[in-house]
């Protein structure tokens, strides 16, 4: 604990600097001084105010189905961080093609000459200026939306809370973790407060089943009722992860916590492996982020489908009607 606190403080004059970088980054977008690039499709960004763990990619692969529901033609781009989307999204979405590069504004060139594309996905793209954009969503994880309230290092902000005057729609996500709605309440009144035009909207990662990760056989909820579960996860919150797990009625004997975006090695395997065989224990549970990386193994994977459960209409209504513009 002292030595947590002892690093906060060092990481404060950091993140001073930082904050003051991006503040002056954005009045350069705002003033002009920093180009926008405008191209030929209906640009969509999904994204965050703070680093991971807010559920985004479920996000991205739900309204790409949505919009390819439309006879629109999305594709999704990413910058490729980590690698763990361009191989996860393909699998969440109904074969919405995914484009990996830094320079978004070029990927998005290629998506409408090659792919004929009308529509762009951006994944993780609310710190992503250089394209403008019809709408702009930015997901808050209801059990931590704003983190300790620092930036980064401190905390885990990418940018002052006064960026979301830029939302369009603010998507709080695992508002069902979230057992005291006064702090529901509590962040809804902010937002507005932040930015009163933008939606507000609630979703859910709801559990659906679990399958295996050699054969994608799916597993129904039930039969892992009187097991112990080992879980594995690399993922910005692997609390929620574990919550989920618990309302399910399932008991967890161990969780193997990783670094977000962590790629596995052998090593992480063999400890993992040691462990089950040490206690006796023969089912492993991951996310299926962790899935695209741990392939081959005889883990289940837990399958989750974004609901949004509050302001469903209203979050529709934001999102079609950008093709009415």
């Amino acid at each position: 604990m002292i030595l947590k606190k002892a690093f906060f403080l060092l990481c404060i004059p950091f993140s001073f600097i930082y904050f003051l970088i991006m503040s002056i980054r954005n009045i350069f977008y705002k003033l002009g001084i920093f180009r926008k690039y405008k191209i030929n499709a209906k640009v969509i960004s999904v994204g965050n105010i703070t680093w991971g763990g807010t559920g985004k990619t479920p996000v991205v692969a739900f309204i790409a189905d949505l919009v390819s529901g439309k006879n629109r033609r999305p594709v999704i781009l990413i910058r490729g961080y980590g690698n763990d989307e361009s191989e996860l999204l393909p699998k969440l979405t109904s074969k919405v093609p995914v484009l990996v590069g830094k320079d978004r504004v070029k990927t998005g060139v290629e998506a409408i000459e090659n792919h004929l594309s009308d529509t762009l996905i951006l994944d993780d793209g609310f710190q992503y200026r250089r394209l403008r954009r019809d709408l702009d969503i930015v997901c808050l994880d209801a059990t931590k939306p704003f983190g300790n309230g620092w930036v980064i290092p401190a905390g885990s902000l990418r940018e002052g809370l006064g960026s979301l005057k830029r939302a369009d729609v603010f998507l709080i996500t695992k508002a069902d973790l979230v057992s005291d709605k006064n702090k529901l309440e509590k962040l809804e009144k902010k937002l507005k407060f932040i930015n009163p035009g933008a939606l507000i909207a609630k979703a859910i990662h709801r559990p659906l089943y679990f399958y295996r990760l050699i054969n994608e056989e799916k597993v129904n909820i039930g039969e892992l009722q009187n097991k112990k579960l080992v879980l594995v996860s690399a993922i910005g919150s692997p609390e929620c992860f574990e919550k989920t797990i618990l309302r399910l009625g399932l008991k967890i004997n161990k969780h193997f916590i990783f670094r977000d975006h962590h790629l596995y090695t052998k090593k992480d395997v063999a400890q993992i492996e040691g462990y089950c065989k040490k206690n006796q224990l023969d089912t492993v549970v991951i996310t299926e982020k962790d899935a695209v990386k741990l392939k081959g193994q005889k883990y289940l994977a837990l399958k989750v489908r974004l609901e949004i459960i509050e302001n469903e209409d209203g979050f529709y209504n934001r999102l079609f009607g950008i093709y009415n513009s």
